[in-house]
């Protein structure tokens, strides 16, 4: 008897006591069982009207409830109040009667709203203690606008097998694909407005052009994070074959072979502030692409980015405080690949648009060329570039016009710092004189008994190893002259 009360009791548990009894008097034939309870769907009766009137039973049922509370309040006050009555059924005081009532009722008042007080308490600390254990067990939290997708764990497992990616479902696998320390994982994934530590060495180094490109290079512990994920993730993502910079076996020595020497037109043109233009989210997206989850590519994006900060003196101490949203940066090992995969569709699109137009396409970073073989006269040159700009910013880029040129035969043809004029391609030959005269100066110092600075050898032995690696047969002359130099 004890067993089925207790499986009943479970029933009604699950189902609801209205639920149950209905069942029970269908088995027992107090109810016809070819008809629905009111609990069912019944006939000619449409899902979202069924889902209505769920609706309605449900409320019901909680008034029911309700109403049985305030019932039950009652009859313990009726009872009471009977009580009272039979004490003080010989006296006519009944203010003293109703004084006492009331101060029954007041205790047993104070009494419950006590024992709710407390439960609540309770559930409030049971609460707190949980959510404590959660956020020591797991990270939850990475900064206010940066935490939106950390609910998102679904994982698409078979996309990474397929792209032979490795299988990250949690923070623990994370922390151990990296190779750091739960708790390192834990900081390196949160966001301050205002720190204490800046985890970036920062300086500014001259561009060509003018001006200076601002670096942000990563410190130990996060460096070797986002090493492990250039070489875990991102290495094994294929690019696309016109991009030829920061990828193994590709340089911009190959990117300026792809094109053909001496073309009758070569147009270079820059992307503007091409890292800063890649933010958190469009990297925390490209992880999404490759089947992580919002929770493991909200963390990862978070490691491979960073804000720009200013270092303020606050009560005789540095504070680096933030002055952008988190953007992709440029001097981190992970950068330069991300930036190659986040614009494989750019590299794609444009492609498509110059092998019906008759162009050859490259990319090295943001510098983009454009060469061209045939005849120019009827080439519409104007609307070429108006469709460019077109694709670039809709993949969210935008072109720095003062950096477009338009070089025909007659002007030096370069690309990314190689000529490629002529049959065979090279450097300028400014850049060639310049060593030349190095070697020149080294030879007089030598001759005249003094010592080579060190910076004068570190300098000529840098030219020679780039003239190697552009045209080594072109440049043998010179090239050996100066290892000879070196030599002695």
């Amino acid at each position: 008897m004890m067993d089925t009360r207790t499986e009943y009791r479970e029933q009604v548990n699950k189902m609801g006591k209205k639920e149950f009894t209905f069942q029970k008097m269908q088995e027992y034939g107090f109810w016809p069982s070819h008809l629905p309870t009111p609990y069912e769907r019944q006939q000619n009766e449409t899902e979202e009207d069924f889902e209505n009137r769920k609706k309605l039973l449900d409320e019901f049922n909680k008034l029911s409830e309700q109403i049985s509370e305030v019932y039950k309040e009652k009859r313990e006050i009726d009872i009471k109040l009977s009580s009272l009555k039979k004490e003080y059924q010989d006296t006519w005081d009944y203010e003293k009667i109703r004084a006492v009532v009331c101060q029954e009722i007041m205790k047993e008042s104070i009494a419950r709203r006590a024992e709710r007080k407390a439960e609540r308490e309770r559930q409030k600390q049971l609460k707190s203690e949980a959510w404590n254990k959660k956020k020591a067990e797991n990270i939850i939290f990475i900064g206010r606008g940066y935490s939106g997708l950390l609910s998102q764990k679904e994982t698409n497992i078979e996309k990474l097998e397929k792209n032979n990616l490795p299988i990250i479902e949690n923070d623990k696998d994370l922390a151990t694909l990296l190779q750091v320390e739960y708790k390192t994982l834990r900081y390196l994934t949160y966001h301050r407005d205002v720190v204490t530590f800046d985890n970036y060495y920062r300086f500014d180094i001259p561009k060509k052009s003018g001006g200076k490109r601002h670096i942000a290079a990563p410190k130990t512990e996060l460096k070797k994070a986002q090493r492990q994920i250039l070489e875990e993730i991102l290495e094994k993502i294929e690019v696309s074959e016109f991009a030829h910079g920061f990828i193994k076996s590709k340089s911009v020595v190959t990117g300026a072979k792809f094109h053909k020497s001496g073309p009758d037109l070569l147009i270079n043109m820059d992307l503007e502030n091409f890292f800063p233009t890649i933010t958190f989210e469009r990297v925390r997206g490209l992880f999404q692409s490759l089947g992580y989850s919002g929770y493991i590519s909200s963390l990862l994006a978070m490691i491979c980015t960073y804000c720009e900060r200013i270092p303020v003196e606050i009560k005789g101490e540095t504070k680096y405080i933030k002055t952008s949203e988190r953007i992709l940066p440029q001097g981190s090992p992970a950068s330069p690949m991300i930036t190659n995969i986040i614009c494989n569709k750019m590299d794609k699109r444009i492609n498509g648009l110059c092998k019906k137009l008759g162009f050859t396409y490259t990319r090295y970073a943001d510098d983009m060329s454009f060469s061209y073989i045939g005849d120019t006269e009827n080439l519409a040159v104007g609307s070429f570039l108006n469709s460019i700009k077109k694709i670039i910013e809709d993949e969210g880029f935008n072109i720095k016009k003062e950096k477009t040129h338009i070089l025909r035969k007659n002007n030096r043809q370069y690309i990314t710092g190689i000529v490629i004029n002529n049959e065979e391609i090279g450097v300028p030959r400014k850049w060639v004189d310049i060593l030349r005269a190095s070697i020149h100066n080294a030879e007089k110092l030598k001759n005249s008994g003094e010592s080579i600075p060190k910076e004068t050898k570190m300098e000529i032995k840098g030219r020679i190893a780039w003239l190697k690696s552009v045209n080594e047969e072109r440049y043998k002359k010179i090239i050996d002259k100066g290892l000879k130099l070196l030599e002695n």
